[in-house]
């Protein structure tokens, strides 16, 4: 239930201050943002981390896949089969170590990928609407600072 609308907010105290505050608040509004347009493609953020990473890469192992979209290998099982199973991605092994499982787009996830780009492209344009190109850039910058 929301406060009235004359209901002041409430004091943050340190909180104010501290950027992983301000961090996971930017976060949040993002990712609900972009977690309701994704589900119309019945998709998640991380599957689309793992289409899009697909898309720029002829294939990848599942495990640089899951280190590079920062999931653990055993969450990769499930959403990898997800994927799968709509067709969007092929599993493949290789001659030389047939232990090790391969993932790559098919023709159709290829197809879907560019619809789902689109709407993240739409999401990104509204993140990036109060900033100038030279701000996102800095913003990257520095988030790519944050906690080496």
């Amino acid at each position: 239930m929301a406060a009235p609308p004359d209901t002041p907010s409430p004091a943050l105290g340190n909180l104010d201050a501290y950027l992983g505050y301000h961090l996971r608040r930017a976060h949040n509004r993002s990712l609900k943002r972009i977690d309701q347009a994704l589900a119309k493609l019945q998709l998640t953020t991380a599957m689309y981390g793992v289409l899009e990473l697909l898309s720029c890469n002829a294939e990848l192992s599942q495990g640089r896949l899951a280190k590079a979209v920062g999931l653990t290998n055993p969450s990769m099982v499930p959403l990898v089969d997800k994927l799968a199973e709509r067709g969007l991605v092929e599993r493949c092994r290789h001659e030389h170590d047939r232990r090790s499982v391969h993932l790559k787009l098919t023709p159709e996830g290829r197809r879907f990928w560019t619809r789902a780009a689109r709407v993240v492209r739409e999401h990104e344009n509204h993140l990036r609407s109060g900033l100038s190109d030279s701000d996102v850039a800095e913003l990257i910058r520095l988030l790519g600072k944050v906690g080496e």
